[in-house]
C-alpha cells in the first residue's frame, strides 16, 4: 500500500508541475519583497545569516520564513529556483580530526524546495524537486533530475542518482523518472517566475472622481 501511495504522490507532483505551467498569476506585496539586480525576489521576512556568503545567481524566489545559514559556510543557489515558505538551507558539518568543519552548499538551476523542507546537503544538482517537509541529511548529494517525496527523511551522506525518486523514512529508491522530467522542471520554474507578479493597488474610486472634478474645473 505504501508503494502505491508513493507512486500516486509522484504522479500527483508531476501532474501539478504540468498544470502549473499554464497556471494563474501569483501576486506578492512589493513592500515585503526585495528585488535584486539579478531579478531575484527575496522576502524581507526571510532570514539570511551571513549574507556576504550567500550567492543567488538570478531569477530565484525566496519566500517568507526561509532560513539560509550563510554564516556557517558558502551557500550558492542557481537560477530559476523556488525556495518555499519555512524551508531551511543549512550547510552540513563534517568532523575533521578534533574540529568541526562546515562544507559549502551548492544548489543547481531550476530546483524547487517546498515549504518546511530542511536541507543539509553538500550538493544538489539542477532540476531537483524536494517535497514539502522533507529532511535532507548532512552531506547528501542529489544528482540532476531527481525527486524527494514530501515528508521523506534522507539519511546523511546518501547519494541520489539522476532520474530517480526517493521517499519514505528513511528514504530509499522508489522508481525512475522519465527523461522529460528535467524539461518539466525547467518549464515549471520559468513559468512560476513569470507568473510571480507584484500586487497592483487599486485606486480608490472616490479619489478618481475627485481627480476628474479637479481636471474639469481647471478646464473651465
Amino acid at each position: 500500500k505504501s508503494e502505491r501511495r508513493r507512486s500516486d504522490e509522484v504522479t500527483m507532483l508531476s501532474t501539478m508541475m504540468n498544470s502549473a505551467v499554464e497556471g494563474p498569476d501569483v501576486f506578492y506585496d512589493k513592500k515585503r519583497f526585495i528585488t535584486t539586480k539579478q531579478g531575484n525576489h527575496i522576502s524581507q521576512h526571510s532570514v539570511l545569516c551571513g549574507a556576504n556568503k550567500i550567492c543567488v545567481l538570478g531569477k530565484t524566489i525566496i519566500e517568507r520564513d526561509v532560513v539560509v545559514r550563510g554564516d556557517l559556510a558558502m551557500v550558492t543557489v542557481g537560477q530559476f529556483c523556488v525556495v518555499a515558505q519555512g524551508a531551511v538551507l543549512r550547510p552540513p558539518d563534517h568532523r575533521f580530526k578534533a574540529t568541526i568543519v562546515y562544507i559549502p552548499m551548492t544548489i543547481g538551476k531550476h530546483c524547487v524546495i517546498e515549504a518546511d523542507a530542511v536541507v543539509q546537503a553538500a550538493e544538489i544538482g539542477s532540476c531537483v524537486h524536494i517535497g514539502h517537509g522533507a529532511v535532507i541529511g548532512k552531506r547528501c548529494v542529489i544528482k540532476d533530475c531527481a525527486m524527494i517525496l514530501p515528508g521523506s527523511v534522507l539519511p546523511a551522506s546518501t547519494v541520489v542518482p539522476p532520474f530517480t525518486v526517493f521517499g519514505g523514512s528513511p528514504a530509499r529508491f522508489i522508481r525512475k523518472l522519465p527523461v522529460s522530467f528535467g524539461q518539466q522542471c525547467m518549464d515549471f520554474t520559468r513559468t512560476y517566475y513569470q507568473h510571480f507578479k507584484p500586487l497592483k493597488k487599486k485606486k480608490d474610486k472616490s479619489k478618481k472622481k475627485k481627480d476628474k472634478k479637479k481636471s474639469t474645473k481647471k478646464k473651465s
